[in-house]
């Protein structure tokens, strides 16, 4: 069988990518968007040809992450860099390398639910604030951990406009570090290339918690 071009692999690759869901995370577009959930947030990414995107999103309170993603026959790969905060005030910077996994690349059958696989390795470095009894004020202890974590996330088309986005995933590290992360909601599509979505989290880890309930807007180029 005759091989198609160059020019013409790339364009039947970002055809593909146009078909994929918004809410899809193997899908390399070119994208902005603001957020609010306690504070105000931008993000957005930006595709550079039909495998590779560089992702990005930064918050008021200085919170931020940064990475970029390579999209292969069977999964996206994601390096990532960022900075949080605790509902304890514990600050985390982590650095991870990972993905997601569809199954239906796999040749597995999941129907109307899209089922993706997240997976990878990171390293996270805490800053917790102690107090000493002899100190008005407290002092940061700074602890590391490196980790693996693997869960699984699914969207599902509820009705043309709008879809049902549900996941989560386990950590557990060295230094007995642990955790889980859940998350859900719903996007509504207000056109082809813009959505609106609500979306619930709850984090917790060996140094806290960490919930949010937020509204985000989000425009594909």
């Amino acid at each position: 069988m005759q091989s198609l071009p160059g020019h013409a692999q790339e364009q039947t690759a970002a055809s593909g990518e146009e078909e994929k869901a918004a809410e899809d995370p193997t899908k390399i577009s070119t994208r902005v968007g603001a957020a609010y959930a306690g504070e105000l947030s931008a993000s957005g990414s930006l595709a550079i040809g039909p495998r590779f995107k560089i992702n990005g999103r930064v918050a008021r309170s200085g919170q931020w992450s940064l990475g970029a993603s390579y999209l292969l026959p069977v999964a996206i790969l994601t390096f990532a860099a960022g900075r949080s905060e605790l509902d304890s005030g514990v600050k985390q910077t982590r650095y991870s390398l990972g993905g997601f996994v569809p199954l239906n690349s796999l040749g597995l059958q999941t129907g109307k639910w899209q089922v993706f696989v997240p997976f990878g390795y990171s390293y996270t470095n805490s800053r917790q604030p102690v107090t000493d009894l002899d100190v008005q004020d407290g002092f940061p202890m700074q602890i590391s951990s490196n980790s693996g974590y693997v869960g699984l996330f699914t969207i599902r088309p509820l009705t043309q406009r709008m879809t049902l986005m549900a996941g989560g995933n386990f950590t557990k590290g060295t230094h007995g570090f642990s955790g889980y992360a859940v998350a859900g909601g719903v996007s509504y599509h207000l056109g082809p290339n813009d959505t609106i979505a609500v979306r619930a989290s709850h984090i917790d880890n060996t140094f806290g918690q960490k919930q949010r309930l937020g509204l985000s807007y989000q425009h594909e180029f």
